[in-house]
C-alpha cells in the first residue's frame, strides 16, 4: 500500500453514521470504533486484514478516487471501505456493510 502519514484520513461523520445505523449491528460498533482507532494509527495494522478492493475503472471514475480498499471490521462479515485519492493524499472513510452488501457497491 502507498498510503503513509502524510495522508489525511477524512470521515463524512453524518453520512458515515447513516451508514453505521443502516448496516452495522449494535453490538459492532465498538469494535468498528477501535479498529478505526487501528486504522487512524497504522492503515496496515494485522487485524484490519487491510487489502485492495477491486472494482472495476468505471466504478473509480464515478466515484472519483484512484483506488478503494477494504478492512475488516470482524473477520467473519463485516468490512470497512475506504477511498485512496493520491494526488491530494487523502483516504476517506467511505462504507461499512457485510461482504454481501460491499460486494453489490462495489461489486
Amino acid at each position: 500500500m502507498s498510503i503513509d502519514s502524510s495522508y489525511e484520513i477524512l470521515i463524512d461523520k453524518e453520512q458515515l453514521e447513516t451508514v453505521l445505523q443502516k448496516n452495522l449491528p449494535q453490538n459492532m460498533r465498538k469494535v468498528f470504533d477501535r479498529k478505526l482507532g487501528y486504522f487512524s494509527k497504522n492503515p496496515l495494522h494485522p487485524s484490519l486484514n487491510t487489502k485492495k478492493y477491486n472494482c472495476g475503472k468505471n466504478v473509480l471514475r464515478d466515484l472519483g478516487v484512484d483506488e478503494v480498499w477494504e478492512f475488516y471490521i470482524n473477520r467473519r462479515d463485516h468490512r470497512c471501505i475506504f477511498y485512496v485519492i493520491h494526488e491530494t493524499k487523502k483516504v476517506i472513510i467511505a462504507y461499512v456493510g457485510n461482504h454481501q452488501i460491499v460486494k453489490r457497491r462495489y461489486g
